[in-house]
């Protein structure tokens, strides 16, 4: 590894358990253990290094995605599920998640994030479209914007692990949303569901009781 790839490596690092306001190059140099005056021999600055480690963050979750929820990896379905299902550090947090919530982090970067979160919902609107040609959702679902909803259910598994120091909120939120899935499926318009019996209003002449009559001779 050269002495480039070595801060690079150290910044993504940094960047995840520390954020980039909490990141100094003495933390990046000690971590990547080159020589003084060596990021500013390869970067301009902090924020030039920050910017290439993470788009190598947002290339590296992308591709990770795209393996095991892209286009000919299953049906559409299948795809969203093994997104939901995923192995994830639930206390730890996302890697380019975290960092958007850094109140100094640059607009250049928060830009990055953005594009590598972009990139995400791409892979699964399309396995969502698939999923809704192959009968398994709505027609009607905006892809888009339920493939940002699966992303917001489990940034919200992040949030939630973390706040509560219990790794346990994950499988619970994703799960959840799998339970969800099963539900959208759409109903075949000749099913012979049966048919729930109408309920009348307490106030409708047919709900009340009936007056008894009194017989007279």
């Amino acid at each position: 590894m050269s002495k480039r790839e070595a801060l690079v490596e150290a910044a993504k690092v940094l960047l995840w358990e520390r954020g980039f306001a909490a990141m100094s190059p003495r933390d990046v140099l000690r971590k990547s253990r080159a020589g003084q005056g060596s990021l500013y021999h390869f970067f301009d600055g902090k924020e030039a290094l920050a910017a290439e480690a993470l788009a190598a963050v947002a290339d590296e979750v992308s591709q990770r995605v795209e393996a095991t929820c892209g286009a000919g990896t299953g049906s559409g379905l299948s795809r969203v599920e093994r997104f939901l299902q995923s192995d994830r550090d639930a206390l730890r947090g996302c890697r380019l998640g975290r960092l958007a919530q850094d109140p100094e982090l640059p607009e250049s970067l928060r830009k990055s994030i953005a594009g590598g979160l972009k990139r995400l919902s791409a892979v699964l609107e399309s396995a969502a479209k698939d999923a809704q040609r192959e009968g398994d959702l709505p027609l009607d679902l905006d892809a888009r914007a339920f493939a940002e909803c699966l992303i917001a259910v489990v940034q919200g598994g992040y949030v939630l692990s973390r706040a509560h120091a219990s790794a346990a909120h994950m499988p619970r939120v994703t799960g959840t949303m799998l339970n969800v899935l099963g539900h959208l499926k759409p109903v075949p318009s000749d099913s012979k569901a049966p048919r729930r019996k109408k309920q009348l209003h307490p106030k409708e002449p047919d709900a009340l009781p009936k007056p008894r009559v009194r017989k007279t001779t």
